[in-house]
This record gives structure tokens, sequence and C-alpha cells, in this order.
């Protein structure tokens, strides 16, 4: 089995900073800024960024009433479903002018594996229209959903049942969480926390500047200012021989400390 490890070269800091990623060249992933995001609608965004990176596990119900066993069906398998119905205009943000909608459903002549096919046109910067030819195979899409699921910190959970009682279970659990959250109004993901941000006294942004930050960015510095204080109450309750810090991992105390560790 091929690693992702072995498949795809993610440069951190050009994420930080909302460089796209180029996986060939006819693919490229940009990295919006949260002010792109507003503009194009967080609700829409985040829907379509799920419909991207999600995997079997995710729609068990949904795979069940459609007689498709989640456990059976391959992440690529699903990402094809999923991509008949999403246009242009719903993925732009990410993809630019790849329309993944109109490419076509074919097989690798070499190993008869599911390939996405097709051509699109762009004009670029000297007026001229390009015609690119477009393949997506299990791995072009293993580097594409890697690098959404990196900028957003997506880690999809894998769900295997030991048994038929416990599918069927998983299946009615799934489909309770969304018969549940199609009753409650949509709640912004960003809103709480630009607003927690803008009253932290170490952000640096001012509500104009925040939107023009990749959304990366953004939510590194939310978790670091998480990790920024965590470390400082940990350093002053040792300080003042309130806590015993023996038992307490010592990285726990480096506020620079990576927001991986």
């Amino acid at each position: 089995m091929i690693s992702i490890n072995n498949l795809i070269d993610i440069d951190e800091l050009q994420i930080y900073f909302g460089y796209p990623f180029h996986i060939n060249n006819a693919i490229s992933i940009n990295s919006p800024s949260v002010g792109e995001i507003i503009e194009f609608g967080e609700k829409q965004y985040y829907s379509m960024v799920h419909m991207l990176t999600c995997i079997p596990s995710d729609m068990k119900s949904q795979l069940f009433d459609s007689d498709i066993d989640y456990e059976e069906l391959q992440d690529f398998e699903l990402f094809i479903m999923l991509t008949r119905n999403l246009t242009k205009e719903q993925t732009s943000i990410l993809l630019g002018e790849l329309d993944l909608s109109q490419l076509n459903i074919e097989k690798n002549n070499e190993n008869g594996e599911l390939i996405l096919h097709g051509f699109y046109e762009y004009i670029d910067e000297d007026g001229n229209t390009i015609n690119k030819e477009v393949i997506i195979d299990k791995y072009i899409y293993m580097k594409l959903v890697e690098f959404i699921r990196t900028i957003h910190n997506i880690k999809p959970k894998v769900e295997k049942a030991a048994n038929k009682t416990t599918k069927r279970i998983l299946i009615d659990l799934d489909r309770q969480k969304i018969a549940t959250a199609s009753k409650e109004p949509y709640k912004s993901q960003l809103k709480d926390l630009v607003s927690a941000m803008m009253r932290y006294p170490g952000f640096k942004y001012k509500s104009n500047e925040l939107k023009e930050i990749s959304l990366y960015e953004f939510m590194d510095t939310v978790q670091g200012a998480q990790i920024y204080l965590s470390s400082t109450a940990l350093l002053q309750g040792s300080y003042s021989g309130m806590i015993d810090t023996s038992k307490i991992n010592k990285n726990e105390f480096n506020w620079m400390r990576s927001i991986t560790d």
C-alpha cells in the first residue's frame, strides 16, 4: 500500500501564507483567505469542503439508503459519486476553473481502475485561451484531498463495525445525527472564533486586516493563542508553587511549541 506521505509534500510555510498547492500543470488548489470565505458564503463553503473530503464512514445512513455498504465503498469511489453534482461555481474558491462535475468517469487502460477525465478552458494573463486536459486517479485524488484536509485541520475517522448488529446501530446513530442537525439553524464556525480573537490582547489584526490572511494562518493563530495562555498559566503556577509540575510534560511550558505537538 502506498503511503500518502510518499505522494504529497506539503510546504506548511507556503500554506501559512496562502500559497496555492500545484498538483500538476492542470490542477491547483487555492488556500483561501478569511475574507474570500466570507464573500463566498461560509455555509456553502464548508458544505463543499465536506463533500470533497468526506469518506464513506461519514455517510453511513445515506449510503445504506442507496443500498451501498459504506465499509465496501472506497474513498475515491465516494468522491466520484459526490462530484457528479458539484459544479464549478461551488468549488471555484478552491479549484478555480476546474469543473469536477464535467469530468467523465472512465477506466485507466493500463490497470482498469476508475479515473475522472476531461478538459477545461481558462484565459491566461496574456488573454490566450488555454485548453487543459485533466486526469484524476486515486493518487491524484489523495493529493487533492490531503491538502484540503490539511488547511482545514480535518482528520478522517474510519469506522469499522465488528458485526452486522453494530453496523446497523452505527447507521441508525448517523441517521439520528443528521435528522437532529437538519432541525437546527446553521451556526457559524468562524464567527465565535473571530469574535474571541478580536478580544484577545495578543491578536495583532484589525477586522479589515483579518480578512486578508489565509484561513490556515487564522486557525493556527487561534490554536497558538490557546497554547500561549495555557503555557503562561502553567509557568505562573509553577513559580508561585500553586501546582505540582512533576507530572506535567515539560513541553507544555513551551509556548513556542508546534500546535501539532
